[in-house]
């Protein structure tokens, strides 16, 4: 008994009449902490907090080791269920259900082996990708807010990503996006190529045709000017035909658009959009039809056709309200914008880009459309406040959207927007530089209107002005400059004496 004082303290153990007792609060008893942490936990639960309850009930469990009061001489009866202060339906076993699904993220990291032994450990994994895809355009945000956000596609992604017969399926095929979580854009070529590899080997036609489109709208919004896509494109069609299916086919459709407008091709992606319209809508993918409607808009504007873009622009906007379709009507309000600015209707612009920044808001729009709002909010600024307030406005935006992995399209349609600025601020040499950057940029591949005339004017007005040495010595510098170079100069330009 002395030594037991000793470890317990001398106030642990007292003396009784026939015996000692043990001094002992509920504190000090494992089955009152357990009790109290599992009402804790349900409550919290109950009360919509599941990581406070997953928290809680996982330190109960590791209290319960077995029978509790086991070495009791009445441990039955002060043990059974109906004695114990719990919850109904609280006893360990049921327990551990319910923390597993209080917070199912945290159980799955909890587990050394992500629960790999579980024998529904397959079927979980593909639930957890395909909530990854079907909310990564509206719970991005939330999902990065929560520290185990890495740890836990890490963990999703490394169950996919070795490849196989589950790599090859849906959602298995979709798995390169997660990239997209763990640290934002990166080069996903790599990824998409190996998927694309296992499907060949593992998967079907149609397998293989969903990951095809997976790259190819990829590499339509990626720099790298489209390289690969033309031919991913082309087995695309094989595939579509082979499979018969219409909605395979009016995706590819919408791609082949896509590249083609960053090609400057407008007849060819108004044909493209057009037949992946009439597919949607022989499928029932009615949800489809407002961004190709306000595609075929974008396609009639940058041809100057400015009637057949507001006709356009109606039937995108009543489709998107009627299919409630978020991303179409911040597109059909930009492009309202757009042209409310060129009007020179400066005010109702600016009222339709903030409409427009507040819809975008709502959701997680993706860096293109971030590019093309910052683009009318320079104009517009432009317009207000002169050409030197706007700059700042281009600056930041061709800083974002060269981190964010935008296509050349994107990047060079932003530095004309600078060289037009800089035009107008008398900068004729800088302005020389920076349309030849965007050249050397797009590859060959022309510019939309109204950029073509406006880049033609300041051109002409260059060559008048400066000698044929200085032109072309500025043409040459131009044609070396970086998206950093780009940045750098326009940031100087703001900061500079008189600006």
């Amino acid at each position: 008994m002395a030594r037991l004082r000793r470890t317990l303290g001398r106030d642990a153990v007292s003396s009784t009449e026939g015996g000692y007792r043990l001094e002992a609060t509920e504190d000090d008893v494992d089955l009152h902490v357990f009790e109290r942490l599992t009402r804790a936990g349900t409550g919290a639960l109950a009360a919509g907090d599941p990581a406070t309850a997953h928290r809680t009930l996982t330190e109960a469990l590791a209290l319960w080791h077995g029978p509790a009061l086991a070495d009791l001489p009445d441990r039955t009866a002060a043990a059974r269920p109906e004695a114990l202060h719990l919850p109904e339906g609280a006893d360990p076993a049921a327990l551990r259900t319910l923390t597993e699904s209080a917070d199912p993220v945290g159980a799955f990291l909890a587990a050394p082996d992500g629960q790999a032994g579980h024998p529904l450990y397959e079927l979980r994994m593909d639930l957890r990708l395909l909530d990854l895809f079907l909310t990564s355009e509206s719970s991005a945000e939330h999902l990065a807010a929560d520290e185990r956000a890495e740890r836990y596609l890490v963990r999703v992604r490394a169950s996919y990503e070795g490849g196989g017969p589950r790599a090859a399926r849906l959602p298995g095929v979709v798995w390169p996006l997660t990239a997209y979580y763990l640290g934002g854009p990166a080069d996903l070529g790599p990824d998409l190529t190996a998927t694309v590899d296992n499907c060949r080997r593992y998967g079907g036609d149609w397998e293989l045709g969903v990951a095809l489109m997976y790259r190819a709208h990829v590499v339509v919004d990626s720099p790298g000017n489209l390289r690969g896509v033309d031919e991913d494109l082309a087995e695309l069609r094989t595939l579509g035909r082979r499979v018969g299916d219409r909605w395979m086919r009016a995706q590819v459709c919408s791609a082949a658009g896509e590249a083609a407008m960053a090609r400057g091709r407008f007849d060819d992606a108004r044909g493209e959009y057009e037949e992946a319209l009439r597919l949607a809508y022989e499928v029932g993918a009615y949800a489809e039809s407002p961004f190709l409607l306000a595609r075929l808009a974008d396609v009639a504007l940058r041809s100057g056709d400015r009637t057949a873009a507001l006709a356009a622009l109606d039937q995108a906007g009543t489709a998107a309200e009627r299919y409630g379709v978020a991303e179409s009507e911040a597109f059909v309000l930009l492009m309202r914008a757009r042209i409310a600015e060129q009007d020179g209707d400066l005010a109702r612009a600016r009222e339709l880009f903030e409409t427009t920044r507040a819809v975008a808001a709502a959701g997680t729009p993706p860096p293109q459309f971030v590019a093309a709002l910052r683009s009318v909010e320079a104009l517009i600024t432009a317009g207000e406040s002169g050409p030197a307030a706007a700059l700042p406005v281009v600056a930041e935006a061709l800083r974002d959207a060269v981190e964010r992995h935008c296509a050349e399209s994107i990047t060079a349609g932003l530095v004309d927007i600078g060289a037009d600025l800089l035009a107008r601020l008398g900068d004729l040499p800088g302005a020389v530089r920076l349309f030849t950057a965007a050249d050397h940029w797009r590859a060959g591949l022309p510019r939309p209107e109204p950029e073509r005339t406006r880049a033609a004017q300041v051109d002409a007005g260059a060559r008048a002005a400066l000698s044929p040495d200085r032109y072309a010595t500025e043409r040459a510098r131009g044609a070396a400059l970086t998206a950093r170079d780009v940045v750098r100069d326009l940031t100087a330009t703001v900061t500079a004496p008189g600006r």
